[in-house]
């Protein structure tokens, strides 16, 4: 969700009454209505090169701006039995200082039951709704791009023995985008089959099954003729997880994914995917989460291309105090994109992304965070290279 709202000066007195204003629990602390304001300091909002003439790509030579975001919502969670129901909703109203034609509003929706025949027989069906402003990474210009996502998913695990684990998941989502980027919408659908050897100490070793088809539904003209951007994508491959101490656990998948497109079959590929997570607690107050990934692009950043996201990311956790939090995220990852029939060649961006955050929890329902990351993209596309640093201050009262 975009960064967030509010007057500086203002802001910083609310943060301030804030910490002395008692929460109180709203139908027996099961639901929380909360308020929350951000502020950014973004040195290079539209994401531009060094080497872009920022004048003529976006009408001023300014390339920083400063965020005002308000968000507003609630959060409900109802346990009965064995069962759970969840409902969420954030409305936020994004203002940049400068940039205001960038201004915006969006908004987060879940709704969500898990459900339990018995413990042996669970899952969850949800629906989630959201709609925000796209990142200037991939557009590199003053082009705002509202993005909105809708998506539904059903999931079901069956210990159908003591040692063994079958699972089921379909779902389906749509994402549609606004102006210039309506050729990046999708609607896609999928399903998964999977079953899993269980030891007495929930490490589990399996086999699973994916198969999903995406396409644009809007018709689209490329040089003249219809171009079509639907695909079809079977993954099948291995999946499991091990307690490798009392400290530490890895969970890991490793598939074989085949996509194959309908048009340009230079995007067609064939190859391993994969996504492990190391998570170590060395103490009871530091955690460490290495993820390691090799895995086709994120519904949001779908393209006229085929993209390939390989990298690793560390994040670091530390409960320095019982109302304080430090949290590091250091990430490198190389974009591949193959086959795009507009730019007729391939190419690739290295991202290199450094952020430390601060969260302070006077009580229960008051959280303070403040924290700076910066973001460094190389490219062999020209003048797709960017740097930029952020700094934030946010403040949330629920009740």
């Amino acid at each position: 969700m975009p960064r967030a709202t509010g007057v500086f000066g203002r802001s910083i007195l609310a943060a301030s009454l804030v910490a002395a204003i008692p929460s109180w629990a709203l139908w027996d602390d099961k639901l929380e209505v909360f308020a929350q304001e951000n502020i950014t300091r973004d040195s290079n909002v539209f994401r531009l090169s060094d080497r872009t003439d920022a004048a003529s790509e976006i009408g001023t030579s300014r390339r920083s701006d400063t965020i005002y975001t308000t968000s507003l919502g609630f959060l409900l969670d109802v346990p009965y039995s064995l069962q759970r129901w969840q409902l969420s909703y954030t409305w936020y109203d994004a203002r940049f200082k400068t940039f205001d034609d960038v201004n915006h509003r969006g908004h987060v929706g879940r709704a969500a039951w898990l459900w339990s025949v018995t413990p042996h027989l669970t899952g969850d069906v949800g629906y989630q709704t959201q709609r925000a402003m796209a990142s200037f990474a991939n557009i590199q210009g003053r082009r705002p791009d509202l993005v909105t996502q809708r998506m539904a998913w059903a999931n079901a695990a069956w210990m159908m023995l003591p040692s063994w684990r079958l699972h089921a998941a379909v779902n389906a989502g749509e994402a549609r985008h606004s102006g210039e980027r309506e050729e990046n919408d999708i609607e896609l659908a999928a399903g998964e089959a999977g079953l899993s050897y269980v030891t007495a100490a929930d490490n589990r070793l399996g086999v699973a099954f994916r198969r999903e088809r995406g396409r644009n539904p809007r018709e689209r003209l490329l040089f003249g003729l219809p171009f079509d951007n639907e695909y079809e994508q079977e993954s099948v491959g291995v999946q499991g997880r091990w307690a490798v101490t009392g400290l530490s656990r890895f969970d890991g998948r490793v598939d074989y994914t085949r996509r194959r497109y309908v048009q340009f079959a230079q995007r067609d590929y064939s190859g391993p995917t994969f996504h492990f997570t190391y998570t170590y607690t060395p103490t009871g107050k530091l955690t460490i989460a290495t993820v390691a990934q090799r895995d086709i692009a994120p519904l949001e950043d779908i393209t006229s291309s085929f993209v390939l996201v390989t990298g690793v990311t560390v994040r670091p956790d530390w409960a320095i105090t019982d109302k304080i939090n430090l949290r590091g995220h250091f990430a490198y990852s190389r974009w591949e994109y193959f086959g795009d029939p507009l730019l007729s060649q391939d190419f690739e961006h290295r991202v290199r992304h450094a952020g430390i955050t601060l969260f302070y929890r006077p009580t229960r329902r008051i959280a303070l965070s403040t924290g700076v990351t910066r973001e460094v993209r190389t490219s062999s596309l020209a003048n797709a290279d960017y740097t930029v640093d952020t700094v934030m201050v946010e403040g949330r009262i629920g009740f």
